[in-house]
């Protein structure tokens, strides 16, 4: 391409756009043009302008369209959504963002458009959700990351894949502060009555615990499960809701003792031992309680 990148690319994507007028009696040659269209777009890729790549990826989806090769226009909008993100990304990395949020908005445009072609349960619809969701992570939208792991859960059917949304999507609520929606998240993943591996049971549980502690339901709001998991952690027998080991679980019942008998300086100092045996998002939902705790304390004081 030349030097003048943005005048180069222009002028060729007009040349091709040009071809798909209609000259008298005589049809477009729709296949040409989408030839020319991925080519163009390849030839954007190799200079690392994944923008332009896209907009070149969005005609050929359009030429798919006018074809009636409607799986073909979902996959080119896919790809274009892709290089959009791509173009986010890079724009991101290199500390510029755009109030506009252009490519963004573009990007998610165009896997909006694409998912449209799909049936509402297909797998493909899923995949694309996920994917969105995860590179709004990457841009740090969480918030948003979360909207689309909730429509990715409308249109899961594969047990494994809904529950590793599920898992997904309570890191993000809790991320986002939104602690009492995470728990009923948490509290709806150990209900799903379906094998969960261990090590994410247990993580998940733990979380679950905390969050607890934290949003303080009311115990008319609790589900049979949640209480059993409390019950469990404080009678003397294993704990049959999840396999916690026995440190963890000793550790366990002295966070949720004394954080009932409002024992600030018990709760920081099981708080420290603990820690090795927590996420970082485990540990900053500890901190939390510890935070909320002192100030209670402090109230009362």
């Amino acid at each position: 391409m030349s030097t003048d990148l943005n005048a180069n690319f222009n002028e060729q994507y007009m040349q091709i756009n040009s071809k798909l007028k209609k000259r008298f009696m005589r049809k477009p040659n729709i296949t040409e043009a989408t030839n020319e269209f991925i080519a163009l777009a390849i030839q954007c890729e190799h200079s690392e302008q994944p923008a332009f790549a896209a907009q070149a990826y969005v005609g050929a989806a359009k030429c798919e369209a006018a074809a009636g090769n409607y799986l073909g226009e979902a996959e080119y909008y896919v790809t274009a959504g892709r290089h959009y993100m791509k173009a986010e990304i890079k724009l991101a990395s290199l500390k510029f963002y755009s109030p506009d949020r252009e490519n963004l908005e573009a990007g998610i445009g165009c896997f909006m458009l694409a998912l449209g072609k799909y049936p509402p349960k297909s797998p493909l619809r899923t995949s694309i959700l996920i994917e969105l969701a995860n590179d709004l992570i990457a841009l740090n939208y969480k918030l948003e990351a979360a909207s689309y792991y909730e429509q990715a859960l409308e249109t899961v059917t594969d047990q494994t894949v809904k529950n590793m949304c599920l898992k997904n999507l309570l890191n993000l609520q809790i991320d986002c502060d939104n602690m009492d929606v995470a728990l009923e998240t948490a509290n709806l993943m150990c209900e799903s009555n379906v094998n969960i591996p261990e090590d994410i049971l247990i993580e998940v549980q733990v979380s679950r615990i905390l969050l607890t502690l934290l949003v303080d339901p009311l115990e008319q709001n609790k589900p049979d499960s949640l209480r059993h998991l409390f019950a469990d952690l404080l009678s003397d027998n294993g704990c049959e809701s999840a396999p916690f080991s026995t440190d963890l679980k000793l550790k366990l019942q002295s966070i949720i003792i004394s954080s009932s008998r409002g024992d600030v300086s018990s709760l920081l100092r099981i708080s420290t031992d603990i820690k090795h045996l927590l996420t970082n998002q485990q540990i900053d939902l500890l901190d939390k309680l510890n935070k909320e705790m002192r100030q209670v304390h402090l109230t009362m004081s």
